[in-house]
Parts: C-alpha cells; structure tokens; sequence
C-alpha cells in the first residue's frame, strides 16, 4: 500500500515539473525596446575662399589685346587670371577685383579661372569669356568732309541692347577707347548693333579733316579696328549739321 502511495507521489511530482517547465519555456520573453537612432545632421559645404563672378567685357578678338576686369572675391596678390588655359598679364589686382590683357588664343567660349598662389581657385559657373574674330572695315579709304562713308563688320556673337551692348563708332586715329566725350566715347558718331553679328552703315565723314577709323567696341573696349581713312576738306554740308541723315539701314 505504502509503495503505491510513494508511485503516486513521484508521479504527481514528475508531472508537476513538467508543466512548470512546459511553461516557462511556451511563455514569450519581454522584448529589449531598441535605443532610438539619433538622426545625424548633414554637414554644410565648405564656404569658396575664392570665386569669379562676373568678367567685362566676356567677348574679344583671337589675337589678343584686350583689357578684361574679372570680379569676386578672396583674390590674393600674385594671383593668376586664367581665361581657358592660358595666364594673362596682370595689370591690376585687389580682392575683388583683377584686370588682364588677354593672350592670343583659339577661336571659342572658354572657362575664366583666377588661380591663388597657395592653389585655391574659382571659377565663373555660368557662361564664359568667347574668342572670336572681330573685324571693321571702311570704304573709301580717302574721302572729302562731308561724303558718304561705309563701315561694315563682322563679330562671333553679338550683345543685346541692354547695358550698352556692342556698337561701332568713328574715331580719330591715336585717340583713347574712351576720349572724355559727352557719351564716354566718341561724339563724332556711334550706332549700337543690338546683336547683329555682321552688317554695314553709311554716313557723313566728319567736316574736320583729318585720319580716322571704325572701332569695333565690345563694352567699353575696342575689340578691333578698321584701317584709316583720310578726310581731306571739302565745301559739303557740315557733319554735325547733317546728323540727321547719317546713315541708311
């Protein structure tokens, strides 16, 4: 009887167990809360310690010679001014600004680059400086004051109206792109071409005798020249008289 008694006891004991641990190991565990990400805050681009603005005029001729002021900032002294791939010769120079006289160079539109002596460098993100070939001409050569004149030109890419754009204007020969006069060039005569890339005007030769020539002027620079013409005097009409009927389009 007693040994029946003890079966009994070991059994209720083992099956006790069991359940225990059948449910320890069917009850799910806590689950850890993962520790929330910290987003990370994306770092801003280093500031430009140099950059190219804007460059005036940002047209010349192929063989060189033009004056062009570059604008920005953080120009160092010994900077180089670089309009494609070639330095020019640097006649100015501050912060802000830096004045060159282009090289000669292939014909096309090209990057304009101011390079720091320490190598920091800027470039000008939008548009460039064109090489091209300008010309003037003027028929006749000699002519008596007060005779019809014709210039005709050619240009790679012409300005709108707007700021001045590029125009074409008589002067005397050996007198400065810019002479003083009421319109800061020329008072003998000009035309704005209004981004014509070639074309021709007639007008009156001056009543002053004298040499002159056609300029073709990209801002306030001439990009080129036409060769001289001699005015002799002659008893026409006055020049200045005859303004109003300078030229046929």
């Amino acid at each position: 009887m007693w040994r029946r008694s003890l079966a009994r006891v070991v059994a209720l004991v083992v099956t006790s167990l069991a359940v225990v641990t059948a449910g320890c190991g069917d009850s799910p565990s806590s689950p850890t809360p993962a520790s929330p990400s910290t987003p990370s805050t994306p770092s801003a681009p280093p500031l430009a310690s140099v950059g190219v603005l804007r460059v005036a005029p940002d047209a010349g001729p192929t063989n060189g010679g033009m004056v062009i002021r570059v604008t920005g900032f953080g120009f160092r002294a010994g900077a180089t001014l670089m309009p494609g791939d070639v330095a020019v010769r640097v006649t100015e120079s501050t912060p802000t600004t830096i004045t060159g006289v282009t090289p000669a160079h292939a014909a096309g539109l090209v990057r304009v680059s101011v390079i720091n002596p320490d190598g920091d460098q800027g470039h000008l993100q939008r548009g460039g400086y064109l090489f091209g070939v300008f010309s003037v001409t003027a028929t006749p050569t000699v002519v008596a004051s007060g005779d019809e004149l014709t210039v005709g030109w050619v240009a790679p890419e012409g300005r709108d109206c707007n700021g001045g754009g590029d125009w074409i204007a008589i002067y005397k020969v050996g007198d400065p792109d810019d002479t003083g006069a009421s319109n800061g060039h020329s008072d003998l005569w000009y035309d704005h071409l209004c981004g014509a890339t070639s074309g021709s005007r007639r007008l009156l030769a001056p009543d002053q005798p004298g040499e002159y020539e056609f300029r073709y002027m990209v801002w306030d620079t001439s990009a080129a020249r036409s060769g001289p013409v001699t005015v002799r005097a002659s008893s026409a009409a006055s020049f200045a008289s005859a303004r109003g009927r300078t030229f046929v389009r």
